[in-house]
């Protein structure tokens, strides 16, 4: 129960930021990146009053022992000065890591869509192979919204302090997406094209997917991308097409997260956009990257996909590539 009390006081001290980003950019180069970025929040205690003060209370010396709000709160002591309370900021410049041309760097931005299953650990292994192999990374956090990895991530550090070929920018999942609070997903997926472009990279549309009405969803992801000029990464057409024909029953694990063949199909997927063609010789065996008593990689560890289920979600891939492509 207190683990429990934790985290929601800490969800709510984050929600109390929500309109004050945690990382902006302020000037950028192809060498330096120079952005303030939001303090951990801290309070003074009184330990007399039984009470904790913010930064701004005339009632607050030097002396005062300094705790997040949350610790104060399961400690018992009282907010004396809420409305007191606001961000505070520090501004610094970092070099920014050079290009490797020897690599090509993909990000991918999301929530647990993008880390069930190991998906970025599963892609740079896909792309291994080739000349110029994939370097993989990702920002993520469970249930995150783009609203809340632009406000309240260090995704747009990430994004600038390297040098990144393409970004993935998750398209949907949870309460918000192309068909969920529409409005607000188009939002901020306008605004991290804009400086995933202004970065130097090539933003992609991570089209995820939807068992409840797939081809509107699908319909409306796409829109979402068009309306953008944003490439198609089109996981959500791959997956409708081999479901819908019954080469796989499912490809998730709880009724939303991918399993271990839908792991697969993304990073495939992923795989065939960027080198237009098909990942036909990829490994397909992944128990080696499931983290131990991690249960989001609990379909790594159990499930054993077979080189003819390899070769399925492959093709599936590949063929979904070539036809947003072709349409785009």
């Amino acid at each position: 129960m207190r683990k429990l009390l934790l985290a929601f006081l800490l969800a709510t001290s984050a929600a109390a930021f929500a309109d004050e980003p945690k990382i902006e950019i302020v000037r950028t180069s192809d060498t330096s990146v120079t952005f303030r970025e939001r303090l951990p929040d801290r309070v003074f205690i009184d330990e007399a009053a039984h009470v904790f003060h913010h930064s701004g209370c005339p009632q607050v010396t030097k002396a005062m022992p300094k705790l997040a709000p949350a610790a104060a709160t399961l400690r018992g002591y009282k907010a004396h000065c809420p409305a007191l309370r606001k961000a505070e900021y520090a501004t610094r410049t970092v070099t920014r890591k050079p290009r490797d041309p020897k690599v090509i760097s993909v990000l991918y931005l999301g929530n647990s869509l993008v880390y069930y299953n190991e998906i970025p650990a599963m892609t740079r292994e896909v792309g291994a192979r080739e000349p110029r192999p994939l370097r993989v990374d990702a920002v993520t956090r469970s249930g995150v919204s783009l609203e809340q990895l632009w406000n309240d991530t260090e995704a747009l550090r990430k994004l600038w302090v390297e040098h990144w070929d393409y970004v993935l920018i998750q398209g949907g999942g949870g309460g918000v997406g192309p068909t969920r609070n529409a409005a607000l997903f188009n939002d901020y997926l306008g605004r991290f094209t804009a400086a995933v472009r202004k970065s130097g990279a090539q933003p992609l549309f991570y089209m995820v997917w939807r068992s409840e009405s797939p081809a509107a969803h699908n319909a409306a992801a796409l829109e979402s991308a068009k309306r953008l000029n944003m490439p198609v990464v089109p996981v959500g057409l791959a997956w409708t097409d081999l479901t819908s024909r019954g080469r796989f029953k499912r490809l998730d694990w709880d009724g939303v997260h991918q399993d271990a063949f839908g792991a697969y199909l993304v990073a495939c997927t992923v795989y065939s956009f960027i080198y237009n063609k098909p990942a036909h010789g990829a490994p397909y065996q992944f128990k080696h990257l499931a983290v131990k008593s991690e249960v989001y990689d609990d379909a790594l560890r159990e499930q054993n996909p077979t080189p003819e289920d390899a070769r399925a979600i492959q093709d599936a891939a590949w063929k979904a590539v070539q036809k947003v492509k072709l349409s785009g």
